[in-house]
């Protein structure tokens, strides 16, 4: 079958045989194949909501920031009266980029270094030198033209369909679940970014399951050890107590969660009450400042290694841990969200926010990472990694996108982050195989990764088989 005849195939709602996914299969020609991902480059990414920024990024008007999508460019602007516009960054004489990279528009107008061009920070076209030596034509062809926009939760998000849902629609229900977090009030940490050598799907997939944890990430089951514990690889008795982490598929998204097995019992007591000393959920806490720089702030990892001088007593170490982290917070002069454990466990967890973006929310602190698709190679992304915190008045950092051109030219990435990164290029390497078909999943614990190719596969073929059912788990 040629290509031309899989994209007819692909609009009358059928999937092509070489990409339809089964009920936990996904062939790996939907991560080497360079045609899947024009595909996806031309009816997925040009339909679905994208966060380019965050409102941070644009601190005054005529702030911009180019978001870069494949080969689709588009400015993020701050509008005079503070709102905020997006359009195609592409000058409507000639189509050079009017903007690059990040910045503030000298003089109010943004400017075509080509020929001079100007327009306003509302995209209306402002100058245009000799003008009259041109054929006339109606003004808005003058114009930038316009991208949808929207904000949530602190992110700018754009959208390039001519009707998009509604953004708060499309999101749900991270905006319910997610407000007492209070994301929009949080600010940058810190925030990397780097190239691999890796479809953008491969390392969105690892980091949208825990099923990985015992052997990617031992030490994390070694808790009892200290707050920094040995990472030789796990003993297969070592995976009876590895976290349980099932998934929760909504219409656009997913999360998983940490719980006990619904078979466990008591079959892993004494673990349990090893888990329960209070050092031994400080050292966790602790290692997520020291080797993750995220997910703790400072002021938790003070709680925590407070919590560790403790005795054992009837309030459970993590209660305990989120009174301490609270009361240092509101005490040094955070405006500290509040909110129920019910709320809490909601929102806590690691969340797929489709396409690009993966959040792993606590109160004071979040993990971010977003990966986006290079424009023409499967087989390359950008990977970026990001810490977001609540500040006290005054004391928001100063930070920047630190780029790194090797992930390896850094050694900031911490144990656990690294241990992801040195798996990547692996993985998807052993997608060329001759000897491999395609992803075999776990049925509880890596859905998010089925449930995303459901959700694809309504943009791209027209298929929808209701993997995503809402709260389904």
């Amino acid at each position: 079958m040629t290509v031309i005849e899989d994209s007819a195939q692909s609009r009358s709602g059928t999937v092509p045989p070489r990409y339809a996914c089964g009920e936990t299969f996904v062939p790996k020609s939907r991560y080497v194949d360079p045609e899947f991902l024009r595909l996806e480059l031309d009816r997925l990414f040009t339909q679905v909501w994208q966060p380019a920024c965050r409102e941070e990024e644009l601190p005054a008007p005529g702030s911009f920031y180019e978001y870069v999508i494949g080969r689709q460019s588009i400015m993020v602007v701050r509008q005079k009266d503070r709102s905020v516009k997006a359009f195609y960054n592409a000058c409507t004489h000639r189509g050079m980029k009017v903007v690059r990279g990040s910045g503030c528009a000298a003089g109010g107008d943004l400017r075509c270094q080509f020929h001079g061009w100007r327009f306003a920070l509302d995209g209306r076209s402002s100058f245009v030198p000799s003008r009259d030596e041109f054929l006339d034509r109606p003004r808005d062809q003058w114009s930038l033209r316009p991208v949808a926009v929207g904000s949530w939760g602190g992110w700018i998000f754009v959208s390039m369909a001519d009707n998009p849902p509604d953004l708060l629609e499309w999101l749900d229900p991270l905006p319910s679940a997610l407000e007492p977090f209070r994301l929009h009030d949080m600010r940058f940490r810190w925030r990397k970014r780097t190239p691999l050598n890796a479809n953008y799907k491969t390392v969105i997939d690892a980091f949208i399951e825990g099923y990985h944890t015992p052997g990617t990430h031992p030490q994390t089951l070694r808790a009892a050890q200290g707050p920094r514990p040995p990472a030789e690889p796990a003993a297969p008795q070592e995976f009876v107590y590895a976290p349980y982490t099932p998934t929760l598929r909504y219409r656009n998204h997913s999360r998983f969660i940490y719980t006990a097995r619904p078979d466990s019992g008591d079959r892993d007591a004494a673990r349990k009450a090893q888990a329960a000393r209070p050092e031994v959920f400080a050292n966790s806490m602790q290692y997520n400042y020291l080797e993750v720089g995220s997910l703790v702030t400072e002021r938790d990892y003070r709680a925590a290694r407070r919590l560790a001088t403790m005795e054992p007593s009837d309030i459970p170490p993590f209660v305990l841990y989120h009174q301490m982290c609270e009361e240092l917070a509101l005490a040094e002069g955070v405006d500290f969200p509040k909110m129920t454990m019910e709320q809490y466990f909601a929102g806590n967890g690691d969340w797929h926010v489709f396409p690009t973006l993966v959040l792993l929310v606590e109160k004071s602190c979040v993990l971010g990472y977003r990966v986006l698709p290079d424009a023409e190679n499967p087989n390359r992304c950008v990977f970026e990694m990001f810490s977001l915190e609540h500040f006290a008045p005054g004391e928001v950092p100063e930070t920047s996108w630190l780029e790194v051109e090797r992930w390896q030219d850094h050694d900031g990435w911490g144990e656990l982050p690294t241990q992801d990164l040195r798996n990547i290029d692996a993985i998807h390497a052993g997608m060329h195989s001759r000897g491999f078909d395609g992803l075999w999943l776990n049925t509880a614990q890596e859905m998010s990764i089925r449930n995303a190719h459901a959700i694809a596969d309504r943009f791209l073929f027209g298929v929808d088989d209701g993997q995503g059912a809402a709260g389904d788990g």
